[in-house]
């Protein structure tokens, strides 16, 4: 009997006879002006009494007399309990599946920052075999893991806590202390990668050492390699958004490091990440083959930022212009940058 209870009657209503008023609704002529009720925003919910009235109108109770132990009050009861249960089922798994999904999201979206740092210090480490002078390329290999590195060691130690629960999360997340949460076997690995981006020297070791610690024994973390036509997208993105800067860069300093850095993607096809004070000797190495009127002129910006930083001089609006130039002139052709 219990499911029939659950049916709600519906009966139909015949309309009077007349006009048609709004939404279709009969209207005589004395009809008051019809006005549609407002909505009902969110789920409701009947109380015990409204629920009695509505089973009265079952057709069973119109028929036929309940008995006397079982009361429309202890019917209705029962049903509005497990009307709101199945509302409270109903709703937590849509919640759930709402945390899921954003769960989800934030997961691709860190993967996708850390595959972005991983593979652009795969890039960079790449042209690191074009500098000849041991000093400088170690002064390089030393920026790339103190900046780019230890970006990467973060972002990537961040999820590490969250996967193995460790305490030291967030704002309070300490490298050193998240190693002792980590599998045996993973937490050499760590170790060598907090010691790299601390105070090492040797990209190639750290690299190493980071395709190991994000195996999938040790992560949930998806950290992919890049293919070559991956590789050509990331450098051809990183150039697209440098040709950018080179329009619009006012400080003199910053526009030769963009110069620098395009002239390097030309020569070498792939990316280039040096401290400032090792400027001199990237544009010693990318310009030695320059003829001499290409030559005069980075020298020249380079002096010119040079001396900009001494607080001797500025560098000419002329002198910014025929900068991007050469380098429009290199990557392009015998463009100029406006043209281009």
């Amino acid at each position: 009997m219990l499911q029939l209870l659950l049916l709600k009657a519906k009966p139909t209503k015949k309309g009077k006879g007349g006009k048609k008023g709004r939404k279709g609704r009969p209207k005589d002529d004395d009809d008051v002006e019809y006005t549609a009720p407002k909505p009902v925003l969110g789920p409701t919910y009947l109380s015990n009494q409204q629920i009695e009235e509505e089973i009265k109108c079952l057709q069973i109770f119109i028929d036929n007399e309940p008995k006397e132990e079982t009361t429309l009050e202890e019917i209705s009861e029962l049903l509005k309990k497990q009307l709101d249960d199945k509302y409270c089922k109903a709703l937590d798994e849509e919640v759930r599946k709402k945390t899921l999904k954003s769960s989800k999201s934030q997961q691709k979206a860190d993967e996708d920052t850390i595959n972005n740092l991983y593979n652009t210090i795969i890039l960079c480490e790449k042209g690191l075999k074009v500098f000849e002078d041991l000093s400088t390329r170690a002064q390089v290999e030393k920026h790339i893991l103190k900046t780019l590195g230890l970006d990467l060691t973060k972002a990537t130690f961040s999820k590490l806590a969250e996967e193995h629960d460790c305490p030291f999360q967030g704002d309070n997340m300490k490298l050193d202390s998240i190693v002792a949460y980590l599998p045996k076997n993973a937490k050499q690995f760590a170790t060598a990668i907090i010691t790299a981006v601390t105070s090492g020297t040797n990209v190639q070791e750290f690299i190493e050492n980071y395709t190991e610690l994000t195996d999938p024994q040790y992560t949930q973390l998806l950290v992919k390699k890049l293919d070559k036509k991956k590789e050509r997208n990331m450098v051809f993105t990183q150039k697209q958004a440098l040709l950018e800067q080179l329009k619009t860069e006012q400080k003199s300093a910053d526009l030769l490091n963009i110069s620098c850095n395009l002239i390097f993607i030309k020569q070498q096809s792939t990316l280039l990440h040096v401290p400032g004070r090792c400027i001199s000797s990237v544009v010693k190495l990318i310009s030695k083959d320059f003829p001499g009127p290409q030559l005069e002129t980075i020298n020249s910006s380079l002096s010119s930022v040079v001396a900009e930083l001494k607080g001797e001089s500025q560098m000419s609006d002329d002198a910014k212009q025929a900068l991007r130039d050469l380098v429009t002139e290199v990557v392009f052709g015998k463009q100029t940058a406006e043209e281009e």
